[in-house]
């Protein structure tokens, strides 16, 4: 199923207003640790062309991307996943991996379509063989989550965002980063099925913030070029 995902650029003062407002009307994501957030690991992959970069940004508004992401820097968990983007609309389809096929997805070894793979996996190593899909870059975040049953609402709020290209590091805690956002701004997501309820939406005064059209991967892409010049 499909759902809204709309995202605003926010500063701290901002979001210390949200987050405020929020507390006594919606729940906090049950995931969070005691600090009030959870880590968000993530490397993506593009195949040969770039394609899912450059459909970004030409604004392409359908596309997809293939990501593995894990949380708290725990490899214990790991997931991966396909999202779908259909103008303000997006699905995601997943799969649980372990540490060892991540690292010989990384190493492009071992990569074998069989049917006791999950679908999605397959799927992917189908793109790995025949589109030479390889990881571009790893993307961090700390966010901070609320959720609200009636329309399945999420209010995330990410920050500390920052990238690295050393894919071969993606299990140590400690990789090189480079910061993708000015300090002390942040992205807020909003993400909905059908509806909002009008107290979520009040509470949030979307009106008043600034809204935008953001990718991680691409922005992660476009500032390791900055960075290190030439190769994306």
């Amino acid at each position: 199923m499909f759902r809204y995902e709309k995202k605003y650029k926010i500063n701290n003062l901002q979001i210390e207003q949200i987050k405020n407002r929020l507390s006594s009307i919606m729940n906090l994501d049950s995931n969070l640790s005691n600090d009030g957030y959870y880590s968000i690991r993530s490397i993506y992959f593009d195949d040969y062309c770039d394609t899912n970069l450059n459909q970004v940004i030409n604004g392409l508004s359908e596309r997809f991307k293939y990501r593995i992401r894990f949380y708290n820097y725990n490899d214990n968990y790991i997931m991966l996943e396909k999202k779908y983007k259909i103008n303000n609309m997006t699905k995601k389809t997943n799969c649980k991996l372990t540490s060892s096929q991540v690292n010989d997805i990384i190493n492009n070894r071992d990569i074998v379509i069989t049917k006791e793979n999950p679908k999605l996996l397959n799927e992917f190593y189908l793109m790995i063989k025949t589109r030479n899909y390889t990881p571009k870059i790893i993307i961090d975040y700390d966010r901070v989550a609320y959720v609200y049953s009636a329309g399945n609402v999420r209010i995330t709020i990410d920050y500390n965002l920052s990238c690295s290209y050393k894919i071969k590091d993606i299990f140590d805690k400690n990789l090189p980063k480079i910061p993708l956002m000015d300090e002390g701004y942040a992205i807020l997501e909003v993400k909905y099925d059908e509806f909002i309820p009008d107290f979520i939406r009040y509470a949030l005064q979307l009106n008043e913030l600034e809204r935008i059209s953001y990718s991680k991967y691409s922005t992660g892409r476009l500032m390791i070029k900055d960075v290190i010049g030439g190769c994306l």
